[in-house]
């Protein structure tokens, strides 16, 4: 008897440990999620920004024209889902981290910009 009390006990814990484990997850996975939103929020502030001093540079300063690159990340809200998303994540970091955003876009450090003004 005191065997079964025992384990009935016992039971109810581990019940109310796994109820509390699980609120503990969700609440963590909801407050991730909106430290991810805020953080991405301002990345792609930062990334607008560069993209417009880039855009700037080439029409008014080189002569050239501009096309702004499409950027599928720019497009997500939240956090990454399936594996391919999280790889090219990571692609285009490593390529920035390598190379710079010039490598990364394929600007060629070795193209001469178009004479502007007549000026070579």
């Amino acid at each position: 008897q005191s065997l079964e009390a025992e384990l009935e006990r016992v039971t109810g814990q581990f019940q109310e440990t796994r109820g509390r484990m699980r609120h503990l997850a969700r609440s963590r996975a909801e407050k991730f999620r909106q430290v991810w939103i805020v953080n991405e929020e301002e990345a792609k502030g930062l990334i607008r920004e560069a993209l417009d001093a880039d855009r700037i540079i080439h029409v008014q300063q080189l002569g050239m024209p501009w096309e702004e690159p499409r950027f599928w990340f720019m497009d997500n809200v939240g956090p990454l889902g399936g594996r391919q998303e999280k790889r090219e994540a990571m692609d285009v970091a490593a390529q920035l981290l390598e190379g710079g955003i010039r490598k990364f876009l394929g600007i060629s450090l070795r193209e001469r910009p178009p004479a502007v003004l007549g000026i070579s």
